[in-house]
């Protein structure tokens, strides 16, 4: 096996601004060995998160207009060839798919990041497009990086990639840092009393499906005192915030939009929630889990059951309430938007009933605490670096 040393690495990335794709970007390139060299290019100079390295834009930001994004497609396919040719890099390890396929059609030394469940998403005109693309292309790649054994799965089976290109990796966290973080002080009283808190994460999207919790949490309110607090944006804000005052639970329901450092709210919260329909991994669990969150998760595809329960068979789905080796595992839901007054789903009503034994069962608790706190260290950013940096000394430039 070559050494990874004195190598040269574009890490390729639409941008660097809040997600789960560009804060791996960001943990890579402040963690890697000082041996190797990294570039980051972006298709549009959006930061959020630290990094390590230089740091290129190409200037083409993402349109919803069909034929601004051809024309966004074509510069960004020639300005980056032009810059292959100038830095000649060792690798080129990219994220998100249009990255992915510009990184493919461009370059021989690709390695490409999928980090979502693409069955779900590659659906509409555009999804169809995409799924042609990955179809012809990924298979033509060095290697593939899957965020789960899920998304590997699905890339196998509906995409005809074959096996032999795949490797999971799963999402870094960076344990100590987490921990450093949520011991910053919050000055909002919600966190100073007594009330249990309930808690989520995530992009405020038909995906992460939190009116299923909004509404499940109206119902729990009924038989226990609790509050519920959101972190995260989105487009669905404003159908979720209406949601909340037709349950009247205004006082009892806190956005608290995108944080810089979440983890203080998480660390001061009792219990983590997830009500995804589908993720690629579900990056949330893990650092809730760090902030020793005991968690209940959706059974969805793909990630929570390889994170919560990775001794059992990553295609079953639970039907009822699951405790899991790691945290608790309900039935997934739908997408569709319900409102106030819709009678609850199945779904929703075991997964209240899940909410209301764990708030009740401070042995339960206790006990989900420890095995978060024990979980989330199988995905330390350290452990995650001597994987990387195996898959880049493995190849020769």
């Amino acid at each position: 096996m070559e050494s990874s040393k004195n190598k040269k690495i574009i890490f390729l990335i639409p941008t660097l601004a809040n997600g789960g794709a560009e804060k791996v970007v960001s943990e890579l390139s402040l963690n890697l060995s000082n041996d190797i060299e990294r570039i980051i290019v972006l298709f549009n100079k959006k930061i959020s998160y630290p990094y390590k390295g230089k740091l290129i834009s190409l200037d083409c930001p993402a349109s919803q207009n069909f034929f601004l994004k051809i024309i966004h497609f074509l510069q960004r396919f020639y300005r980056f060839k032009k810059l292959l040719k100038q830095e000649n890099p060792d690798w080129v390890i990219s994220f998100m798919e249009t990255a992915n396929i510009i990184n493919i059609i461009t370059n021989k030394k690709s390695i490409i990041s999928v980090r979502v469940f693409l069955s779900k998403i590659c659906q509409g005109f555009y999804g169809k497009i995409y799924k042609i693309l990955i179809k012809i292309l990924y298979n033509k790649t060095t290697k593939i990086i899957t965020v789960s054994n899920g998304v590997g799965a699905d890339l196998i089976k509906n995409f005809n990639i074959k096996e032999n290109k795949i490797e999971t990796i799963y999402n870094p966290i960076n344990f100590e840092k987490i921990n450093q973080l949520a011991q910053e002080k919050i000055n909002h009283p919600w966190f100073k009393n007594n009330i249990p808190i309930i808690i989520t994460s995530g992009r405020l999207t038909g995906q992460k499906s939190q009116w299923h919790l909004i509404r499940t949490f109206a119902e729990i309110k009924k038989h226990y005192s609790c509050q519920l607090a959101i972190l995260g944006q989105g487009e669905l804000e404003q159908y979720l915030k209406k949601l909340v005052k037709d349950l009247n639970l205004e006082k009892d329901v806190l956005f608290l939009g995108w944080q810089k450092n979440p983890f203080k709210y998480l660390a001061k919260s009792n219990i983590f929630v997830l009500t995804s329909f589908f993720e690629g991994f579900a990056i949330v669990l893990p650092e809730a889990m760090a902030c020793g969150l005991p968690v209940i998760s959706s059974d969805c595809p793909c990630g929570p059951r390889e994170i919560l329960a990775p001794h059992t068979n990553i295609n079953y789905q639970t039907k009822d309430i699951e405790y899991a080796e790691y945290g608790i595992l309900t039935p997934v839901d739908d997408e569709k938007l319900y409102s106030a007054n819709a009678p609850l789903t199945l779904e929703e009503k075991i997964l209240s009933q899940a909410i209301l034994v764990l708030l009740k069962n401070k042995n339960l608790q206790d006990k989900y605490k420890q095995k978060s706190l024990e979980r989330a260290r199988d995905f330390d950013v350290k452990k995650t670096i001597k994987q990387w940096e195996k898959i880049i000394g493995n190849f020769s430039k």
